[in-house]
């Protein structure tokens, strides 16, 4: 698990958890990469961006649920 303490600019964090595979009841493990753009100097908010998406605020408590270690999916 991350801590807003401890992420620098630039780092690579990951995000898993499972998602729903189309219109159905099925479920797959996902892994995403989070790209660090910048980290407040208060340390309070981290910018962030991940697929390809524009980047924005990430509070502690969403940066408590990223990886900072590559996980392994089953």
């Amino acid at each position: 698990m991350a801590t807003i303490s401890r992420i620098k600019a630039g780092q690579v964090l990951y995000d898993k958890h499972k998602y729903k595979m189309g219109n159905t009841t099925m479920s797959r493990w996902g892994l995403w990469k989070v790209f660090v753009k910048e980290v407040d100097v208060e340390g309070k908010y981290i910018i962030a961006s991940w697929n390809g998406n524009p980047p924005h605020k990430m509070c502690e408590q969403q940066v408590k649920k990223l990886m900072v270690n590559k996980p392994k999916l089953k």
